[in-house]
């Protein structure tokens, strides 16, 4: 009898053991699928620019969301976005993103890009206009990927 107590120990130790074993690490998220979300994402909110819906470009950022534009201080808040957006939506017209590179780091991913799009002056002219930019996306928990960084400037503002 004390060799079968000692045996039913001695076999629950392992199990024991893993029961206590931290959780394994979530899989790292696929590259090619990370882009194809976030290729959407950019297309969500080039297609609400492009409508003027500037309440639907707002729905892509996190609620922790921040934005930078250019000789501006950084801002937080949909009222902000909303804001800085609607101005912008309504002289920039067919809007383009074009990734250029896209990391991905867990539940973040990093993207530059440049953005194209007709550009309305005061005088009413069109002209073809771009600006490169840097999103910090953030992976929601709903499994949805949304603007947490949002960064651009004018391809020449920088220039040495």
């Amino acid at each position: 009898m004390r060799n079968a107590v000692l045996l039913a120990v001695l076999l629950s130790i392992p199990a024991a053991a893993r029961a206590q074993a931290p959780a394994p690490a979530p899989a790292a998220p696929n590259p090619a699928t990370v882009r194809k979300a976030i290729d959407a994402r950019n297309l969500e909110w080039t297609t609400a620019a492009n409508r003027g819906d500037v309440k639907a470009i707002a729905k892509i950022y996190d609620a922790n969301a921040m934005i930078i534009p250019p000789a501006s201080e950084a801002m937080t808040g949909t009222a902000n976005i909303e804001s800085v957006f609607g101005g912008m939506i309504k002289t920039a017209k067919n809007l383009k993103f074009e990734t250029k590179s896209l990391d991905v780091n867990g539940g973040y991913a990093y993207e530059l890009g440049l953005a194209t799009f007709d550009a309305t002056g005061p005088d009413g002219k069109v002209t073809k206009a771009s600006a490169k930019y840097l999103v910090i996306w953030k992976l929601g928990k709903d499994g949805v990927w949304y603007y947490h960084l949002d960064a651009w400037w004018s391809p020449t503002e920088h220039a040495h």
